[in-house]
């Protein structure tokens, strides 16, 4: 992605998965550590439809898991690098989590 600006630690690479495109890290994410937040438009759930292609979106819930928005982040103008993460083929492989914050501000990683 040109023009696409990724912390220094990270890089993109080549990946066979997601248009070809993953993030990768030259040293190990500690636990606990934070990066963040996840950017992309605002969108309600019932403006979605079928050929919307969702591996680049993220549900925002309520306090009783109800779902109050999407951040969908397949626009590059309006999304980050984060983007480039990509879901873990199995639950053995997965390494981080995405949290939100109390307040709704922000979709954070914690690795």
């Amino acid at each position: 992605m040109l023009g696409m600006y990724v912390p220094d630690r990270f890089s993109l690479k080549s990946s066979r998965v997601q248009d070809g495109m993953g993030l990768y890290t030259a040293r190990r994410v500690r636990k606990g550590e934070k990066f963040g937040p996840f950017a992309g438009e605002k969108r309600m759930p019932e403006d979605l439809d079928e050929n919307m292609d969702y591996r680049l979106m993220w549900e925002v819930r309520g306090s009783k898991g109800e779902v109050l928005y999407i951040l969908d982040a397949t626009n590059p103008r309006h999304s980050n690098w984060l983007r480039f993460v990509h879901e873990a083929p199995s639950q053995d492989q997965k390494n981080l989590a995405a949290i939100q914050d109390k307040n709704l501000r922000s979709t954070e990683w914690q690795g």
